[in-house]
């Protein structure tokens, strides 16, 4: 059974559904659907990650000022609850991705490359081998739990008392905002033909200013809240609009795709998150937005192992056959997401909040 915390906020629950909706229909559409990939749909990736920043830049930013300090016993306490909640699954799937390729069900090699992805240096700067597809963007997550505390302690004790931890904070996020776009901007001038999924999409050192944004959300709300409840329905349109026109033709320029096409990608979503987070009670009978949610992590995981499953075992051999199959798909992704959260995931994260780990209250779970 899924048990519900009085402290969930609604709004999240709904962009990590959305999210996770999109982005298994994303992978599933060249099997079932098709013709899915005709409707102008965002990553459900870029939700995740602003999200992310947002839901983790909160828990910093508070912890930083209830304790007017922030030092490597911080950080370290940080990613033990965050490890506790990630790295469980990912080596998990890691493993499971090994085990399916050894008996030909997924596509891909396992050779020395692999050992790269047990520090998550798979995608830091080139791309990964063809190994774990989905783990790109885990890499970045763990990256960003690690280095992002990593540089308040730096800048903390580098400027001792010259700077205020609001102005710290603030010059982090920033940081984290600019360095992946001069990344991008560099490696398209270096090279404009580079493929875009494996070496702008999908590297860590391209894509943490995403999370940056979130990051900066975080900051806004904390230090200008006044602002981010008065505009929230302002922002919310104009984020709506900007992130229909970047998904509607947001490709069709290269040098933008390749450069700034991200940073406004993170702009657009954190223009959503003042309306978004006043949306605090799910009122829809089982509440089926915060049960998804829940499972979203090991449905990211599972899904498209479980598609190559299904390509396996049934062959498609028409319309109707697909729309069934797709069907059942969809339920037996939930089911073994819902197991592998109920059996594993929540049981570790039982552990996480326990005495010895409670060092942090967790909004993001």
């Amino acid at each position: 059974m899924i048990t519900v915390s009085k402290n969930r906020v609604f709004g999240f629950d709904l962009l990590r559904s959305i999210a996770i909706i999109l982005v298994v229909l994303e992978h599933s559409n060249f099997y079932f659907i098709s013709n899915i990939t005709a409707l102008p749909l965002p990553d459900g990736v870029d939700l995740f990650f602003v999200l992310s920043g947002y839901l983790i830049g909160t828990i910093l930013i508070k912890k930083t000022e209830e304790t007017k300090n922030f030092n490597l016993r911080s950080a370290f306490n940080f990613l033990i609850r965050r490890w506790f909640r990630t790295l469980p699954n990912y080596f998990l799937f890691l493993f499971v991705n090994v085990i399916l390729i050894n008996f030909g069900i997924i596509k891909g090699f396992v050779n020395d490359y692999l050992v790269t992805y047990f520090v998550f240096f798979q995608n830091f700067y080139k791309p990964y081998d063809f190994l774990f597809w989905e783990s790109w963007s885990l890499s970045v997550e763990e990256w960003f739990y690690f280095l992002f505390p990593l540089m308040i302690v730096l800048i903390y004790r580098a400027t001792k008392d010259k700077f205020t931890n609001k102005n710290i904070l603030l010059l982090s996020i920033l940081v984290f905002i600019t360095l992946p776009l001069i990344y991008r901007l560099a490696q398209f001038q270096i090279n404009s033909n580079l493929d875009f999924d494996l070496y702008f999409k999908k590297l860590v050192a391209t894509r943490m200013d995403t999370i940056g944004f979130g990051l900066l959300g975080a900051f806004i709300h904390f230090y200008k809240k006044k602002y981010w409840l008065k505009l929230k329905n302002v922002l919310f349109v104009i984020g709506m609009m900007l992130l229909l026109a970047l998904t509607r033709f947001g490709n069709e320029n290269i040098v933008f795709l390749k450069t700034l096409y991200y940073s406004f990608i993170g702009l657009s979503i954190l223009f959503l998150l003042p309306l978004i987070e006043g949306l605090k009670k799910e009122i829809i009978p089982l509440k089926p937005f915060q049960f998804i949610s829940k499972i979203s992590f090991s449905m990211y995981l599972i899904n498209i192992p479980l598609i190559s499953v299904f390509k396996r075992v049934f062959i498609i051999s028409n319309k109707m056959e697909a729309q069934l199959l797709y069907i059942i798909f969809w339920i037996t992704l939930i089911l073994i997401s819902y197991i592998v959260y109920r059996f594993y995931e929540l049981p570790l994260m039982k552990l996480r909040d326990s005495k010895l780990f409670n060092h942090t209250n967790n909004i993001s779970n």
